[in-house]
């Protein structure tokens, strides 16, 4: 059996990912691995918003035109819509300048800042028109999109499928926190998951994953110059989530959930991740938490 590691830099965030199959040599995974990874990179030059020849850059320069976009961007920003539109604009991917003007704004790679001052200042997610059939996308006003909530694990879905289908016994895909996997592991169970925010007395969870997703989002894990959290809160709800743990069949799911249970009140999570089939775990910031029914299913420790 041959098990291979590798980590890479992409969408601001170290990837690591893993495979193995019996009866493959080191270089053959080492090529199966750094071929799934190109993808990192594809849809980090679509839907980023940090550079100017992006998807997303140009649907911002031409407010009112349709614009054809990859389905990198087409893709992730329908999730985006679904979550806009439960959670009545709480989650909202139309807030990309309303992020820049808090601060981030820079490419993690070049250091250029890039920022759309032009943004309506009461521009929302009502204000975006999907095409998914032509993969257009028309703004109604000024706006910067942003889809970091999403587009991450949009791309580890496509690691993961590209491993899938390059019939490697198991493999494992991990960008920053948002996690998918499939197969067994290299000692021939689950993969085996830990789970560990940055909290005051958190102890790890420990999860078993053969097949599915697992991402977290939280306010500790990026800031801005002003020390402001990169998640954008229109409607300060009356409980403050620190953090929060989604499974999910996908990661651009389980992605884009982690952030709307940050934002939306402990009372509606339940019903959120029943409806897009996932189970959740979201820690507050006065030390209670709150777990949909199957959570402990997935062998929390």
């Amino acid at each position: 059996m041959t098990y291979v590691r590798r980590a890479y830099v992409a969408m601001d965030t170290r990837i690591d990912m893993a495979g193995w199959r019996e009866g493959a040599s080191e270089r053959e995974l080492v090529q199966l691995l750094d071929e799934a990874a190109g993808v990192f990179y594809e849809v980090e030059a679509a839907a980023t918003r940090f550079r100017p020849d992006s998807d997303v850059a140009r649907i911002a320069a031409q407010p009112g035109a349709w614009v054809r976009v990859s389905p990198h961007v087409a893709y992730p920003l329908q999730v985006a819509l679904w979550l806009a539109e439960w959670t009545g604009g709480r989650f909202d991917p139309a807030c990309g300048h309303r992020l820049a003007a808090l601060g981030f704004d820079t490419d993690y790679q070049t250091g250029q800042r890039f920022s759309w001052p032009g943004g309506s200042p009461d521009a929302t997610f009502r204000d975006v028109e999907l095409d998914v059939a032509r993969m257009a996308v028309r703004t109604l006003r000024p706006l910067l999109l942003d889809l970091g909530a999403v587009a991450k694990g949009y791309a580890v879905d496509l690691a993961l499928a590209r491993l899938r289908g390059a019939k490697l016994d198991g493999a494992l895909v991990n960008a920053g926190g948002d996690l998918a996997a499939f197969g067994v592991g290299p000692d021939g169970g689950p993969w085996q998951v830990v789970v560990a925010h940055d909290l005051p007395a958190f102890s790890p969870v420990e999860l078993r994953l053969s097949a599915g997703s697992v991402c977290s989002s939280g306010l500790y894990a990026r800031r801005g110059p002003n020390g402001a959290p990169h998640l954008w809160h229109p409607r300060p709800g009356r409980a403050q989530a620190l953090a929060a743990t989604v499974i999910a069949p996908y990661a651009m799911m389980a992605d884009g959930l982690a952030t709307a249970c940050m934002l939306i009140e402990p009372d509606e999570i339940g019903r959120l991740c029943e409806e897009a089939g996932a189970e959740a775990k979201v820690w507050y910031e006065d030390g209670t938490t709150v777990e949909t029914r199957g959570w402990r299913a997935h062998g929390v420790a």
